[in-house]
C-alpha cells in the first residue's frame, strides 16, 4: 500500500490542545482511530503504516498493536502514566515511548491540597448540612488541624514534592516519604524523613499517594496496608486508581478503622453505582480530573514536541523507555 502523503504518519487516539494539533498537522499526517478498543487501534496502525502513535488516557499500546506497526517509531503519552503502554515490549520493538512529566504537577497538586482541605474541614458534609437547613452540624462533627501534623507522601517525585512543600510551608507539617528513590536535596530542602511504607503508614496523619503505576506499586495499599494506618487519618489518593484497593477502603471506613479518604481515581473506574465507596460520608470524591486544567492540558500537549523530534531523527527529550535496538 503506497502511502499518499511523504510526511510521518500519526495515530491520534484523542483530541489535544488546538496549538498542538496544528503543529502535528504541519508536520505529519494524523489519523484517528473510530474506537480506541485494542483491535480498532491495531487494524489503523496496520492499514495507515503509522510512524508514531499520541494516545491519552483512552485505548492501549500492546504488543499486538506494536506487531500491527512495523514502521512504528515513538509513542507519545499525552499524560504522565504510562500503565497502558507495554514501554518494555516497545523497547524491544526498537520503540521509544515519551511522555510529559512535570505537565500536571502544579495542577495535580493543588488539587490534592484541595481534597485534604475538604476532608480535614468536612467541607462536603457542611455544604450539603447548610443546604438541609441543618447548622446544627458544627456541633457533630469535628475540624481536622493541619499545623504541626504529620504529612506522608507515597513518592517524593515532581507532585508529591510539591505537595509536601505546599504542606511544610503553607500549613507547617511534618513531612515524611516512602520511595524507590531517595532524595537527600528534598530531604534537606522540606526538612523531611523517609521510611519504609509500614513505618509512614503507621505514623502519619494524612496519606497521599503520588506513585506511578506498576507492579511494585498495584495493589499496593489494601486491607493489611490500611490495618497499619491510625485510625483518625486520612487516605489521599491522585495517582492512579489500583494502588489502591477500594473494596478494602470501604470496609476500613465502614468499620471505623480509618477517619476519611479522599479519591480522584477508582478501580474500577467507573465504581458501580452500587459501591459502598459511593454510599460513606467519609470520602470525597472528583472524577479523575486532578489535572483536567487549560494549563495542564496545553502542558501535555508538548508532547507533540517530543513526537516530531523522534520523526526527525533527534533524541527525545522526555523518554520513558528508550530502544533497545534500531528497527
Amino acid at each position: 500500500m503506497k502511502r499518499p502523503s511523504k510526511k510521518p504518519t500519526v495515530l491520534l487516539t484523542e483530541n489535544i490542545h488546538p496549538r498542538y494539533l496544528a503543529l502535528l498537522e504541519s508536520h505529519a499526517r494524523v489519523v484517528r482511530p473510530e474506537r480506541c478498543d485494542e483491535e480498532s487501534i491495531a487494524e489503523l496502525a496496520r492499514a495507515e503504516q503509522i510512524d508514531a502513535i499520541v494516545i491519552r488516557t483512552k485505548g492501549c499500546v500492546t504488543p499486538k498493536v506494536l506487531r500491527a506497526s512495523p514502521n512504528l517509531k515513538v509513542v507519545g503519552r499525552h499524560g504522565i502514566g504510562v500503565d497502558h503502554i507495554d514501554c518494555q515490549a516497545a523497547a524491544r520493538a526498537g520503540i521509544w515511548v515519551v511522555n510529559t512529566p512535570g505537565a500536571s504537577r502544579i495542577s495535580a497538586s493543588e488539587h490534592t491540597w484541595a481534597m485534604i482541605l475538604a476532608l480535614a474541614r468536612n467541607i462536603p458534609n457542611g455544604d450539603r448540612a447548610v443546604r438541609g437547613d441543618d447548622f446544627d452540624i458544627r456541633d457533630r462533627v469535628k475540624a481536622f488541624q493541619l499545623h504541626d501534623k504529620k504529612l506522608g507522601i507515597i513518592g517524593l517525585g515532581r507532585i508529591g514534592g510539591t505537595v509536601a512543600h505546599i504542606g511544610m510551608r503553607g500549613f507547617g507539617m511534618q513531612i515524611f516519604y516512602t520511595d524507590v528513590v531517595d532524595y537527600p536535596a528534598k530531604e534537606r530542602r522540606l526538612k523531611a524523613r523517609r521510611l519504609p511504607l509500614k513505618k509512614l503508614l503507621g505514623t502519619c496523619d494524612i496519606i497521599t499517594i503520588h506513585t506511578p503505576l506498576d507492579k511494585s506499586t498495584r495493589g499496593m495499599i489494601g486491607a493489611r496496608q490500611l490495618g497499619w494506618m491510625q485510625p483518625h487519618a486520612f487516605l489521599v489518593n491522585c495517582a492512579r486508581g489500583k494502588i489502591v484497593d477500594l473494596a478494602a477502603l470501604a470496609n476500613a471506613l465502614k468499620e471505623g478503622t480509618l477517619r476519611g479518604a479522599a479519591l480522584d481515581v477508582f478501580d474500577p473506574e467507573v465504581p458501580p453505582a452500587d459501591h459502598p465507596i459511593l454510599k460513606s460520608e467519609k470520602v470525597v470524591l472528583s472524577p479523575h480530573f486532578a489535572a483536567q486544567t487549560p494549563e495542564a492540558n496545553i502542558g501535555y500537549g508538548a508532547v507533540v514536541e517530543d513526537v516530531l523530534r523522534v520523526l526527525s531523527g533527534k533524541r527525545p527529550l522526555y523518554p520513558v523507555a528508550e530502544p533497545e535496538r534500531t528497527m
